[in-house]
């Protein structure tokens, strides 16, 4: 593990997302939000980064254990629709899944602590800039579901 890193938005809201998922009581709606509005507040505020030469290759946990877990851990969380704003307008609606969204963003994530505490920061910051186009996604989606959760539709009418 490196000695003294410059603080980091991207690796804080990284680690705490992590801590929030995965470390005790199951969070609230409300708490995962604004977990999830951080992380993607902290990349506007990453700097672009370069990888270091090092060949660093963060371990994977395999994806159906880590979405079994999370399954068992987030019961009340499953599959909402979605629409791609790309698409013309009538298009079918898709499918998304809040344990998917769940478990891609805690790959990502540890992915970015990983490179933190064995690599650089530059590392880091470029992991977590360059996989944005995934975990920022699973992110926005997310955060739309649980949204919904909490205010629900009848809530936005006013």
């Amino acid at each position: 593990m490196l000695g003294y890193m410059k603080p980091s938005q991207a690796i804080d809201s990284a680690r705490h997302f992590l801590r929030l998922v995965w470390d005790g009581d199951v969070p609230t709606d409300e708490a995962l939000l604004a977990s999830l509005d951080r992380l993607v507040a902290a990349y506007h505020e990453t700097p672009d980064a370069s990888p270091s030469d090092e060949n660093l290759d963060p371990p994977r946990e395999d994806g159906a254990s880590l979405h079994a877990r999370l399954a068992e851990r987030f019961p009340a969380y499953g599959a909402y629709p979605v629409a791609d704003p790309s698409s013309a307008p009538g298009s079918v609606a898709m499918v998304g899944d809040a344990i998917d969204d769940l478990a891609d963003l805690t790959l990502d994530m540890r992915d970015v602590v990983w490179l933190a505490d064995h690599g650089s920061i530059d590392d880091a910051h470029w992991s977590f800039r360059l996989h944005f186009f995934h975990w920022g996604r699973h992110a926005r989606e997310l955060s739309l579901y649980l949204h919904a959760r909490l205010w629900g539709a009848s809530q936005t009418a006013r």
